[in-house]
């Protein structure tokens, strides 16, 4: 979805998307040289597939919205391996953050006119060799108090881990949005959902989030489902 010229929101299932050899080479073609050689390395055909759409994603929506050259475009990493215009002329000017996300079946993206944007999607489902309760018992120090009371309420163990990979969503767009990796303590946020749950084809937007005890009011969370099986969330500032 393109809400206008600098606000985008794309969900791509690319579990769906089954290219021939001269489809896969020709988007080969479509991305930097550097990028192929690390798609090329995947061991998997699926990695190598949602990191190919992330890229051509990314692409097409800063070329579209920038009005950059296709072919002229350079995108670059930074330390913590977010792209980037390789440009400084137009990163100092740039009217728009953006951020990927793949995981499951699905490569997101986000682009805003907002100065700071991440964007994180999480398939819904636990295939680990633990129970349910081990699981998150090892996960403990990734939550607040508060938080678990939320994930751990009344339902079904599809229900407590459809409110878990919502919250480790919401955590995910945000320590993107900041730009600095995992190294963030995750006890320090604290999630507030007034929406219990978030819904296919419809966008929650009322979640607050609390940064050591003090409500953040320059940030905004807007969470859906992509399908049953799949959250999203993006953390605008």
């Amino acid at each position: 979805e393109i809400m206008n010229g600098k606000s985008v929101r794309w969900a791509f299932n690319f579990m769906a998307w089954k290219p021939t050899q001269e489809e896969w080479l020709f988007a080969t073609r479509c991305v930097q040289s550097e990028e192929k050689c690390r798609i090329d390395k995947f061991v998997y055909s699926k990695d190598a597939k949602s990191s190919m759409i992330g890229r051509l994603l990314l692409r097409k929506c800063i070329s579209e919205c920038l009005e950059i050259p296709y072919e002229a475009l350079r995108l670059g990493r930074t330390e913590n391996n977010r792209p980037v215009v390789e440009d400084p002329d137009i990163q100092e000017h740039m009217p728009f953050d953006f951020n990927v996300s793949h995981q499951g079946d699905f490569s997101v993206l986000a682009a805003d006119h907002y100065s700071k944007v991440g964007v994180d999607v999480m398939k819904i489902e636990y295939s680990g060799g633990k129970t349910v309760g081990e699981f998150f018992s090892l996960m403990r120090r990734q939550f607040t108090p508060g938080e678990w009371r939320f994930i751990e309420g009344p339902g079904t163990e599809r229900d407590l881990l459809r409110r878990f990979y919502r919250l480790w969503s919401l955590k995910e767009s945000f320590v993107k949005a900041e730009g600095v990796g995992l190294g963030i303590d995750l006890q320090r946020l604290n999630f507030v959902c007034e929406t219990p749950e978030v819904s296919v084809g419809s966008l929650t937007k009322d979640t607050k989030l609390y940064f050591d005890g003090r409500l953040l009011t320059d940030w905004m969370f807007q969470e859906t489902l992509l399908d049953e099986k799949h959250c999203a969330c993006t953390a605008l500032r």
